[in-house]
């Protein structure tokens, strides 16, 4: 069994050379399957019933960046982080607003196929 379990991963790593669906979700504390297409795997992002359970409204900025401790690419701005996983079709793209204490206000989810011009809000939980 544990040789099919690895001749499985392998093709998942052509599918998704650089980052895969639970890099993304094991970032956010939600369940997704590696073994999902690209198409669903950003449609299941984008209409995300329930909330990251590792990320929280007004969360300190070191602990909300640390959930993506995984990320290939991570640039911080002044009130914002960009968190940006590579894949085939394209980068998937997290932007983490922060307030002026440093405090985890808003995650916005970008991707080429996402028409909004700021992402998709993705719904948090409130601190406490």
């Amino acid at each position: 069994m544990k040789a099919l379990d690895l001749l499985s991963r392998l093709f998942l790593r052509f599918r998704y050379p650089v980052s895969m669906p639970e890099d993304v979700a094991n970032a956010l504390g939600i369940q997704m399957s590696n073994h999902l297409t690209f198409h669903e795997f950003v449609s299941r992002l984008g209409n995300l019933k329930c909330k990251p359970t590792r990320l929280s409204k007004f969360m300190s900025r070191e602990k909300a960046e640390e959930a993506f401790y995984g990320a290939p690419l991570k640039e911080k701005f002044k009130n914002n982080t960009l968190v940006s996983y590579c894949f085939t079709e394209g980068w998937v793209e997290f932007i983490l607003q922060f307030d002026d204490q440093s405090k985890l206000r808003r995650i916005y989810l970008q991707h080429k196929n996402i028409k909004h011009d700021r992402g998709l809000e993705i719904q948090l939980n409130i601190l406490g």
